[in-house]
């Protein structure tokens, strides 16, 4: 397979960006619509739950995505998901009523799970070897780059209007075509009668936990660190900081195909919970903005990595026709890190005050490093 740029990345990267999106796009507007729904009960928790309630759904969906995955197609549903993608996002500025947002952001969640996991299966099947972690890479660069300009665009849409928010989410039907036109793998499916392949369920635990894990500690940051920047500096720049690990996310997804050369997965794994030790040390003993910038860029650099390193190894011993189901299962674990990051920060919150989960993250960072660095060769 050679390593040129073909045709058939660029929808699948392009699409993978709508995950980002799902949430980055709308949080600029959360408070205007705290405002405009004031007399609703519960506003304030409801207008939040509009970010996270889509993670929810990613979760509940994820694993039936990849089910379809395996039985009606890719393309077919990364079709259908896009289509669903920019139904369910742009209905809410037609909508008038809160409840009913919130039931266009869960059907948002189902769509994103069915991009992800056929997005994911068909990068695996299109590409191998150097291209494959090339392709995968690349997927995490534009993942993170575009957490950049949605978090820019969705504030211009909200300076505008609320309703000019949600129709950021009409943008996505230009993939509609391009992606139909990708040609569908042929998948060799095994006999009713046949034996399927075994899969190693403990390296595939493995790979979900670290998922999972490098979620959690990741979404410290847009959960937690406005609160930080204001004890540190009394301003948040909420928007700036989260940028700038993005772009390091960004770097670090060109820089992974040239990594995975000299490091196995484990010792990948171990340098992204290395640099987000680091960085979230940083963090939580910042006394000034300048140091709190230095740990997002080791943090975001580590996470940029994540997710091409998951997605190559595990596809790297998945059989095709398995390969939805198994890919299905990383979205989930990354997704309910997303999920559960802020109750499990919480308490470290009431304890200890803002640098309380960082310091907290990087020490159990720390400590899951020593262990994957400890089982580099044993997976």
């Amino acid at each position: 397979m050679k390593n040129s740029f073909d045709s058939r990345q660029w929808p699948l990267l392009l699409a993978s960006t709508l995950t980002v999106m799902a949430g980055a796009a709308l949080a600029p507007a959360l408070p205007t619509l705290q405002a405009v729904f004031h007399d609703t009960p519960h506003v304030a928790l409801l207008t939040r739950q509009l970010l996270t309630v889509p993670a929810l759904f990613i979760v509940l969906a994820a694993p039936i995505a990849g089910w379809l995955v395996d039985r009606v197609g890719r393309v077919r549903l990364l079709v259908a998901s896009i289509l669903l993608y920019v139904l369910s996002g742009s209905v809410g500025g037609l909508l008038d009523r809160l409840d009913l947002i919130l039931v266009s952001r869960a059907l948002l969640g189902v769509a994103v799970a069915g991009i992800m996991t056929s997005v994911t299966t068909l990068i695996a099947d299109y590409f191998d070897g150097l291209t494959r972690e090339q392709v995968f890479g690349r997927q995490g660069a534009f993942m993170s780059f575009g957490g950049v300009v949605f978090l820019i665009g969705g504030g211009l849409a909200a300076d505008l209007h609320w309703r000019a928010t949600f129709l950021v989410y009409t943008v996505p039907a230009v993939l509609l075509w391009w992606a139909a036109r990708l040609p569908e793998p042929v998948v060799t499916r095994p006999l009713a009668t046949a034996t399927h392949p075994r899969l190693p369920r403990a390296k595939i635990g493995l790979i979900y936990g670290a998922g999972l894990t490098g979620m959690m500690m990741f979404y410290v940051i847009p959960v937690q660190l406005p609160y930080r920047l204001v004890d540190i500096s009394g301003a948040s720049g909420t928007g700036f900081t989260i940028a700038l690990s993005n772009v390091a996310g960004t770097v670090a997804g060109v820089s992974f195909a040239r990594l995975r050369r000299h490091l196995q997965p484990l010792q990948i794994v171990t340098l992204v919970y290395g640099l987000m030790a680091i960085g979230y040390l940083l963090i939580g003993l910042a006394q000034h903005t300048p140091m709190v910038l230095a740990g997002l860029a080791l943090a975001g650099f580590g996470l940029g990595l994540t997710v091409p390193n998951l997605s190559t190894w595990l596809s790297s011993f998945t059989p095709p026709a398995m390969r939805g189901r198994v890919m299905g299962g990383l979205t989930a674990a990354v997704f309910i890190g997303q999920f559960v990051s802020p109750l499990v920060a919480q308490p470290f919150v009431n304890a200890y005050g803002t640098a309380g989960p960082f310091l907290a993250a990087s020490v159990l960072l720390a400590v899951l490093g020593g262990v994957a660095w400890g089982l580099r060769n044993k997976a």
